[in-house]
């Protein structure tokens, strides 16, 4: 599977390994595609509030991509990033982090 051409606004990861931003088996969701220099990139916010952008190459060796989208995220405009942590307190990427079974 190509990565690079799945993953869309909505669309959900998760992460292979603890960075910076993210720990390893955390949960994101993309909530801005843009391109950097003539490169695409995703922006992805993760469960923890936590969020950071990816390159192809990031995103392909740091994140796996489920396949599954979002519905309640994929219309999700990106303005700025005090907007996003606005809307992630008051809960609009909610649907995208339901609670896990058993946790």
């Amino acid at each position: 599977m190509n990565d690079r051409l799945t993953l869309r606004v909505g669309g959900l990861v998760v992460a292979k390994q603890s960075t910076a931003v993210c720990d390893a088996g955390e949960r994101g969701v993309c909530y801005e595609r843009y391109t950097l220099d003539k490169r695409p990139g995703w922006s992805i916010l993760f469960e923890s509030g936590r969020h950071d952008g990816f390159s192809s190459e990031e995103v392909a060796l740091m994140l796996e991509i489920t396949g599954e989208v979002c519905p309640a995220v994929a219309d999700y405009e990106f303005t700025s990033v005090m907007r996003l942590m606005n809307d992630f307190r008051h809960g609009r990427f909610g649907a995208a982090f339901p609670p896990e079974h058993g946790a």
